[in-house]
């Protein structure tokens, strides 16, 4: 690697940079930042930029001389600023100066000016200088071979003052005429730009034009957001520039860098802090805005008109009803037709153009604005903008319809965008609901009417289906004008056979998002309904699919009039299970919509009649599937047992028995299984199904027992976090039980439990592998401890192990099971009935809670062991003092001083409140984990 000495001559300097530019040994780059900041690099710099020099050593020389003003302008003798100067200016000037250099050099001169002119004192020749004379002075504006430097360096000049901040940026911004109150000087910069807009404004379509040179700076000039008079000096240049830059078409490519700028410069221009306080100013500007974008006669103003109508909707709302003067009403008029055209701009968005979308936000505004007026205000607004919204009514439903093609539909990122776009329109239809009213269902309506709807495609039947569906959370449940006379039309007045299936499919969905109009309105439109719901559970995938889902928000809906519809429906889904393919979501919501329906028959003998109909197909595929030993039919497994868990979660009433009696063989099947009783997957859906049919049972202490004698037999085989919720929800049930059903189970499940932990522990396990079944078995611990603390006398041989092990997961570094352990504890210190037993583990608890404390664990768990140590405080008040000196003199903590250590004790047994004892503790192990100095 090169050293120091190797860049001392002129000559090493250009040949590590040449090599560096060929893309030479990484480490160069080191040396070369070396170099720039060693002092010498300011004896070399301006060797390097001669001429005679590679364009590469030119150009780093370049960027040397503008890292080390900025960086390290304290270096420069103030004796030496002129020359500085000077000599910057010489090298722009010259024509052997390679253009990539220049542009370096305009930053490094922008940089010197900005520190200059940032300070206090800046006299040059006994005159105290201001910047923009200075600027002005070096490089004459009216000289056309000095205007193109004079505005590189003012740009420079900007970007820079963009990236100051504090004082110093503070002082150029008044030096370029950017802040209230400025001295005479600060016009200086605004006079710039306006004398090269004028004078250029003739040549704007030359190549590499002052004017553009000019708009460039003024953009990020007014992006630091200086007095309005100032921009408005400016503003009438700024609409020239657009009227000129903008598309000449509605092309996307035909935009150019010159309409980006003029376009940013307008669109901040109108969202200056201040504007509305100036409402002459205010109304002047949008007008002439207004009024070009109307002349223009294309979509290319839509982004600024749309930004300037969200900025200031309320002000243009008022002007509408409230104005009394024509001129600013014509341009709230003219505006918003503008933004409608743009809505209705021809094409397929997405694919074919990318403009209607655009006014999308100022629709959103305008309705939000209107929601916020008085009355009688709103109610003039609404009516004026009533036409505007059903004119937008009408390019929506066109705008959302589907793609009639692949080809149509592009790309998968352009289906994305367009379904994205969909979804707006659906929302910002219920923005034309708050406008419009009903008039809104009516349009919809007689689309779907003779003779209108032989004239769509389907495209567009789909597209009213979607639109009505989207406004379902906008109509009342007690419209019984508008919405019978749609759900008539959809139910009867459609030909389905005649359009692809993505319009039966929309019709479901539609269905289903009226569901609580149909409860509070079943007579007839719920039969009628149904009816057509039905017939789609035998029609394609895609229909299918809508219509489970509907008929699942049906019932869940209007349970209460299914009484005399159930059978055929329960048939209907009898048969569409024997058909269903396998693993389908389908299957989950068609057994939901079975559980309801089955709630809703009015005899036990019909509901055995249709349980052996749903769920009795479960259980014989399940019983079809568990006679092949391939283990590839597992995932069909658990489906159907998730199909039955989905089933008894909405079943009611007095057959629990029967379902539990059904199931269990499969249950007894999959346990004996050598494969599937080893899944994990499946023995979760098993017990989750388990669970339910529990709960399930009028008599659960009587009919359970063949499930709790498969659980404990199953567990024993592969303990699982699912079979110890399952005995959680069983101790829940009956865990008081007079015939002590619990004890044994309870006895078996945990002593298997701790006998696994124990030779895991032995045998140098990690406990963390096991963390889920920690933190479930803690749980149940943790219930039983606060629930039936008598159960836990039911096996005193294990309590103390229980105990010990809630102590060493206090210890663990998984949140759950810490916190899980902490509740167990908790509860188990302060029942009476085992505080014999506590007090024996006592010491080992309080040692592991002060070991926690000393970073055995994250400092954000030790909420819990706090939690842990103030039951301790309250139930053992004459054991935990020792317990804790105890532990200090031996764990982690025996570091601390007797001093320290007798503090914290008293601190701790001292301080009675829980949460204020766990921000001690904590502040207490961040001191005492912080490293030494100096180590």
């Amino acid at each position: 690697m090169e050293s120091d000495n190797l860049l001392a001559s002129i000559d090493e300097v250009e040949n590590t940079i040449n090599r560096f530019y060929a893309g030479g040994a990484p480490h160069l780059h080191n040396v070369l930042l070396h170099f720039q900041a060693s002092p010498q690099a300011w004896n070399l710099v301006w060797a390097l930029l001669d001429p005679s020099r590679s364009w590469s050593a030119q150009f780093f020389a370049a960027t040397t001389l503008q890292t080390k003003i900025l960086k390290q302008w304290d270096e420069i003798p103030a004796t030496d600023y002129p020359f500085l100067k000077n000599e910057l200016l010489r090298r722009i000037v010259s024509p052997r100066t390679p253009k990539v250099t220049v542009a370096k050099l305009f930053e490094a001169l922008a940089a010197f000016l900005s520190n200059y002119y940032g300070t206090d004192d800046r006299t040059e020749n006994g005159e105290n200088k201001e910047l923009m004379d200075d600027l002005l002075g070096m490089l004459p504006y009216n000289n056309p071979e000095t205007l193109e430097i004079l505005l590189g360096v003012f740009l420079a000049l900007l970007l820079d003052v963009e990236k100051r901040k504090g004082t110093k940026r503070t002082k150029l911004r008044q030096q370029l005429g950017l802040n209230e109150n400025p001295s005479e000087n600060w016009s200086k910069s605004t006079w710039l730009l306006k004398q090269v807009f004028t004078t250029y404004a003739e040549t704007i379509s030359d190549e590499n034009n002052f004017f553009f040179m000019a708009l460039e700076c003024a953009l990020l000039w007014i992006k630091m957001y200086p007095p309005l008079d100032l921009i408005n000096q400016l503003f009438e240049h700024f609409l020239i520039a657009a009227a000129h830059y903008v598309p000449k078409n509605d092309d996307l490519d035909d935009e150019s860098r010159g309409w980006d700028v003029s376009r940013e410069i307008l669109s901040t221009a109108m969202s200056q802090e201040g504007l509305l306080k100036r409402p002459a100013l205010f109304w002047e500007w949008t007008r002439a805005l207004v009024t070009l974008a109307q002349q223009n006669g294309n979509v290319s103003f839509a982004s600024i008109l749309t930004g300037l109508g969200e900025t200031n909707t309320r002000t243009l709302l008022l002007a509408l009803v409230q104005e009394t003067d024509e001129s600013k009403r014509w341009t709230v008029e003219t505006l918003i037709n503008l933004l409608i055209r743009c809505s209705e701009y021809p094409g397929r968005y997405a694919t074919q153009e990318r403009y209607s979308s655009i006014p999308l936000g100022f629709w959103f505004s305008l309705q939000d604005h209107i929601s916020m007026l008085d009355t009688p205000l709103d109610v003039q607004v609404r009516h004026a903008l009533k036409p505007i919204y059903v004119r937008l009514v009408h390019v929506q439903l066109q705008k959302m319809t589907l793609p009639l093609s692949p080809e149509e539909a592009g790309t998968a990122e352009e289906r994305e965008v367009f379904r994205c776009y969909r979804q707006d329109i659906a929302d910002n239809m219920t923005y034309c609901f708050n406008i419009i009213g009903q008039e809104l269902l009516v349009i919809l309506g007689q689309r779907l009417s003779p003779p209108l709807i032989d004239t769509l495609k389907w495209v567009d039947v789909e597209a009213t289906l979607y639109s009505f569906q989207a406004l379902s959370d906008c109509v009342e449940t007690n419209d019984l004008e508008c919405v019978p006379a749609l759900m008539n039309l959809i139910i009867t007045g459609i030909s389905y056979d005649k359009y692809p299936d993505e319009v039966l499919a929309c019709a479901c969905s539609t269905i289903a998002a009226y569901a609580e109009w149909l409860g509070e309105n079943p007579d007839p439109w719920l039969e009628r309904s149904l009816q057509l719901i039905t017939y789609s559970l035998t029609q394609s995938p895609i229909v299918l699919a809508r219509a489970t889902m509907a008929l699942k928000d049906i019932t869940r809906e209007c349970q209460e009039n299914l009484a005399t519809l159930a059978p055929s429906i329960l048939d209907t889904i009898s048969k569409t299970l024997m058909v269903l393919p396998t693993g389908s979501n389908e299957g989950l919501r068609l057994m939901y919509a079975a559980g309801k329906l089955i709630n809703a028959l009015r005899t036990t003998e019909e509901q055995l009649q249709y349980l052996d109909a749903t769920l009795g197909q479960c259980v014989l595929k399940l019983r079809e599937l568990l006679q092949n030993p391939v283990l590839e039919f597992k995932e069909n497994v658990t489906t159907q047992l998730r199909m039955a868990t989905m089933f008894l979660s909405t079943l009611e009433g007095a057959m629990g028995k029967s379902v539990l009696d059904g199931l269990m063989p499969t249950f007894n099947q999959i346990v004996a299984h050598p494969e599937l009783s080893q899944n994990d997957v499946v023995l979760d859906a098993m017990y989750n199904c388990a669970q339910r049919a529990l709960q399930c049972l009028l008599h659960p202490e009587k009919d359970s027992k063949s499930l709790l004698k498969l659980l404990v037999d199953a567990y024993k085989i592969r303990p699982h976090p699912a079979a110890l919720q399952l005995l959680r929800q069983v101790v829940l049930l009956f865990g008081t039980d007079s015939n002590n059903t619990m004890g044994p189970i309870f006895a078996e499940i945990g002593g298997h439990t701790l006998s696994g932990l124990d030779s895991c522990s032995s045998s140098g396990g990690n406990l963390s592998d096991f963390g889920d079944l920690l933190e479930a078995y803690l749980g149940l611990l943790g219930q039983i401890c606060k629930k039936t603390p008598k159960l836990m006398l039911q096996v005193p041989e294990y309590i103390s192990n229980m105990l010990r092990c809630g102590i060493v997961s206090l210890g663990l570094p998984e949140t759950a099971v810490i916190k899980a352990a902490a509740t167990f504890l908790i509860h188990a210190i302060a029942q009476s009935q085992i505080s014999s037993y506590v007090e024996n583990v006592g010491a080992e608890l309080v040692a592991m809670i002060m070991d926690c404390i000393g970073g055995k664990v994250a400092r954000s768990n030790l909420e819990h062991h706090s939690q842990v140590l103030h039951a301790l405080n309250n139930y053992f008040k004459k054991n935990i003092g020792a317990w804790i000196r105890s532990a200090l003199e031996e764990g982690v903590l025996s570091s601390l001083t007797p001093s320290q250590k007798e503090t914290l004790t008293r601190s701790i047994l001292a301080e009675r409140n829980k949460g204020r004892l766990s921000e001690m503790l904590q502040k207490f192990s961040l001191e005492y984990s912080k490293p030494v100095v100096g180590l």
